[in-house]
């Protein structure tokens, strides 16, 4: 059996597994139920770290003032505005809302850490619920989320948004986020609690209060650049369950719009991602985006030579099917499916050069702040 033919079966193997992968996904990360609750419901503290969030703000407050949770509060802290966010937050918010401004951002610790952990101290709810201010939550959101936390004693339940399609560049490499979760790691991993993986998505994130603490919250990593992944961790660590749930017909985020802020973001997030481990950033960038690009690049010689491989064809197929089903699972554009080769070598690059700017120590300006890449504690 000749090099090229083994080849050809691997993959073909690896991508029908990448498959099976998926539909084991949908199952661990399924959507969560509808819930109604009563007046006896635990109190939830709905909390929004808002800095130049005007473009935002406005959408994000109605919809939570619009959930259908009985017992909720709303605070917003302003982290230093310099536009109307404050002047958005009083006009619509009235007195359902609180309105808090922000002390200066201290030593060590990131912008929206030390927000997070302003708001945690003036929460009142047996529940904590962080969302991002350019968010939007469907009526029945946090009741939803609630009920997976009661459902399975969670520490901290986490929903994967659906990212707004405001641009061609969103559209084309945004769809990467639920491609990630669904099609290149077994997502029921951070369900198990002796499992030190840890997932988590910023927009929408609720945490009891009781994990929290155990935590030691936002202050516990207070320099973290990827808040959402270590609050997961460390919640688990501290002996509590994180629960998962594909929240994308209730949680839409902006994420990113446009090429520069998409690129600015993950590099200053995907080394984080990976857990800073040269290793796996390696394999990733050196090995896992090669192989999801070889039967696209072995296409495109074939089409110019005009010997198209069959086995390349049949992989190609593969790959773009299982793109086709977590785009349908995450609520992504089905039209930019073609792209799928272009969406996987952006994200492969970016990771790169995301680890490359933490091994130089070097930064990113991210909301008009320097942000650096690498934790303090990392040598």
């Amino acid at each position: 059996m000749s090099r090229q033919l083994l080849l050809d079966w691997a993959l073909t193997w690896l991508f029908l597994i990448q498959l099976a992968l998926i539909l084991w996904n949908q199952r661990s990360l399924g959507r969560p139920l509808p819930r109604l609750w009563d007046d006896e419901a635990p109190l939830v503290s709905v909390l929004v770290p808002a800095r130049n969030e005007e473009a935002t703000i406005a959408a994000c407050l109605r919809s939570l003032l619009g959930q259908d949770y009985p017992n909720l509060e709303i605070v917003v802290l302003d982290d230093g505005s310099t536009d109307a966010t404050p002047r958005l937050v009083r006009g619509l918010g009235g007195s359902r809302v609180r309105l808090l401004t922000g002390a200066p951002l201290p030593a060590g610790w990131t912008g929206k850490n030390w927000a997070c952990h302003q708001l945690s101290r003036v929460a009142r709810g047996d529940l904590l619920c962080f969302v991002d201010a350019d968010t939007t939550l469907s009526p029945g959101t946090v009741s939803a989320a609630v009920g997976v936390q009661e459902e399975h004693g969670a520490g901290l339940v986490s929903l994967l948004p659906r990212a707004q399609r405001r641009s061609l560049s969103g559209s084309v490499l945004l769809p990467m986020v639920p491609h990630a979760m669904f099609a290149l790691f077994p997502m029921a991993l951070v369900h198990r609690p002796a499992n030190t993986s840890a997932v988590a998505f910023g927009p929408f994130l609720l945490v009891s209060r009781e994990a929290y603490l155990a935590a030691g919250g936002h202050a516990a990593r207070a320099d973290a650049i990827v808040d959402d992944v270590e609050l997961s961790r460390a919640v688990k660590l501290a002996g509590y369950s994180v629960r998962l749930a594909n929240g994308t017909d209730l949680v839409e985020t902006a994420w990113y719009r446009g090429v520069g802020p998409i690129w600015r973001g993950f590099s200053k997030n995907a080394y984080g991602g990976v857990g800073y481990n040269p290793w796996l950033a390696a394999v990733v960038v050196l090995v896992v985006m090669p192989v999801l690009l070889l039967p696209f690049f072995r296409v495109g010689l074939g089409v110019v030579g005009g010997d198209l491989p069959a086995a390349a064809l049949w992989q190609v197929a593969l790959l773009l099917s299982n793109r086709m089903l977590t785009s349908h699972l995450g609520r992504d554009p089905q039209w930019s499916t073609p792209l799928h080769p272009v969406m996987v070598a952006f994200w492969g690059l970016a990771l790169g050069w995301s680890a490359m700017l933490s091994v130089t120590h070097r930064s990113v300006v991210w909301r008009d702040r320097e942000v650096p890449i690498r934790p303090v504690e990392l040598p």
